[in-house]
């Protein structure tokens, strides 16, 4: 668990490139919250607005002053005027409270607080408040009037007492709201680092995974293991084309060596049959020439000793069969030694087929032979002349191993994305699966005539056209050889 964790160096680099990406705006993001916070409050907070909101209380209690002081000269006016007899005050309150805006009521009160005439009206509609203004009357006694006063002054006063006390508290407060501001923005521009990282990291893991892959792979590689593979993932991007491309190049170096070994040994065996038809051919000579001197000695004596007539007849044939043998030997052995070098020409595969067998009449007489080719031309290189032994090669393989039946051969011509290929299939027991590698081998055979040298003179001339020659099962029963060459022109 703790492995899978830990990030790779490339990881590492990923997730810091992106938290730096995510965190070099940070210093400057940090000092312009700092700017637009100073500029808000600055805004916000501006003196002469502070200064005003300060002075809206005073103003109004001014205006409230104002208008005592009108209220009381009002009602001093009205006691000067006011007559002498109740009936005559009555009448004249009620047409200075008719008359006087605001005014809702006026009480003349006698010397020890006696009511002795009064007027009033209804108040208007709305909010109101009462003020009272006195006055001295003449006679002794005095006169109060009662006057409206908006509501919503007292309102609209206690509103400006208590903005002006909010912004003078928030003036005081003002470094601490910066200093909020700048640390709330960078908390935000902090955190959106860390998640960038975060997303980074995971990010780098996707990706720093297949190329963790295709390093280990290359590694392997470097080891010598050529049977190292890399999985492309189902995402169709650079890195799965990167893995598709390192795996053909791997097949494609594991097949070049395997080319290059087999040619090799291919090599190694044809200087073991170059030596092996010498030293065979040597003695034979002598050896035939001896047994032909034996042999006319005899028939001069002929008659004499019967028993040793016979002997040395059956002798003779013996000889002479091994001898027969010895030198198919030879002649297999300095084939395979003396095997020249393809010379590949342009030619349609399908073609080259169906000439092979429109000039194999031979072996028309002991199989059936099918062929299947499919649509379109199948452009190739090959050297027809070798590239015929390879076919005469399989097919006769194709008939050995039908025998004692009827032997049904097919012969397949398809085109793969880059490869021209041609099946040899028979229908006889096949081959089992343990000796499939051992098939292409010079001497390997399991067949009690033959020198085992057909299938591996057929791989080489195969290899040195680019091509590979292998051996498989078919669903249907039967041995099946597949040959694929290079298209021509790609």
């Amino acid at each position: 668990m703790i492995r899978r964790l830990r990030l790779s160096r490339f990881e590492r680099v990923i997730a810091t490139a992106l938290v730096l990406a995510a965190a070099v705006p940070l210093a400057a993001g940090v000092w312009l919250a700092g700017r637009l916070a100073e500029e808000n409050l600055a805004l916000g907070l501006n003196p002469r607005v502070v200064e005003r909101l300060r002075s809206g209380p005073g103003l109004y209690k001014d205006l409230f002053q104002a208008r005592k002081a009108l209220y009381a000269e009002q009602a001093r006016g009205i006691a000067s005027r006011l007559p002498v007899t109740r009936a005559a005050q009555q009448r004249w309150l009620s047409a200075e409270v008719r008359r006087v805006p605001r005014l809702r009521r006026c009480e003349v009160l006698a010397p020890g607080g006696a009511v002795v005439a009064e007027a009033e009206r209804p108040a208007p509609e709305g909010e109101w408040r009462d003020a009272v203004a006195r006055a001295s009357l003449a006679g002794g006694g005095e006169l109060e009037c009662t006057f409206l006063v908006e509501a919503r002054w007292f309102a609209d006063l206690d509103d400006a007492r208590e903005l002006a006390e909010t912004y003078e508290g928030a003036a005081k407060l003002r470094p601490q709201i910066q200093r909020s501001y700048v640390r709330a923005f960078a908390a935000i521009l902090l955190a959106w680092a860390l998640l960038a990282g975060l997303a980074g990291a995971v990010l780098a893991r996707r990706t720093t995974r297949r190329v963790g892959d295709l390093v280990a792979a290359t590694r392997r590689l470097a080891r010598g293991d050529l049977g190292v593979q890399v999985d492309p993932g189902r995402r169709d991007d650079e890195l799965a084309t990167l893995a598709r491309s390192f795996n053909a190049m791997v097949r494609e170096v594991r097949e070049s060596r395997d080319r290059i070994v087999y040619l090799e040994k291919i090599s190694g065996w044809q200087d073991v049959a170059r030596r092996l038809a010498h030293e065979i051919k040597n003695p034979l000579t002598p050896i035939q020439l001896a047994f032909q001197q034996l042999e006319n000695r005899l028939r001069e004596r002929h008659g004499e000793d019967p028993e040793l007539d016979r002997l040395v007849a059956d002798a003779g044939e013996i000889v002479k069969e091994e001898i027969g043998t010895l030198q198919r030997l030879v002649e297999e052995f300095s084939a395979f030694a003396k095997l020249p070098d393809v010379r590949p020409e342009p030619a349609d595969l399908g073609e080259v087929v169906d000439e092979f067998v429109r000039t194999s009449p031979q072996l028309l007489e002991e199989a059936d032979v099918e062929v299947v080719r499919a649509a379109g031309p199948c452009p190739v290189r090959v050297d027809r002349a070798m590239f015929r032994r390879v076919l005469a090669n399989l097919v006769r393989n194709a008939i050995e191993a039908s025998r004692p039946t009827r032997a049904r051969v097919h012969l397949g011509v398809a085109r793969a994305t880059e490869r021209g290929v041609l099946t040899v299939r028979d229908e006889g027991p096949g081959i089992p699966h343990e000796m499939r590698a051992r098939v292409f081998d010079p001497y390997f055979t399991t067949k009690r005539e033959g020198t085992g040298l057909g299938l591996a003179i057929a791989k080489k001339i195969v290899l040195q056209h680019g091509g590979e020659l292998a051996v498989g099962a078919h669903p249907e029963g039967g041995a099946q050889f597949t040959i694929a060459l290079p298209l021509d022109g790609i």
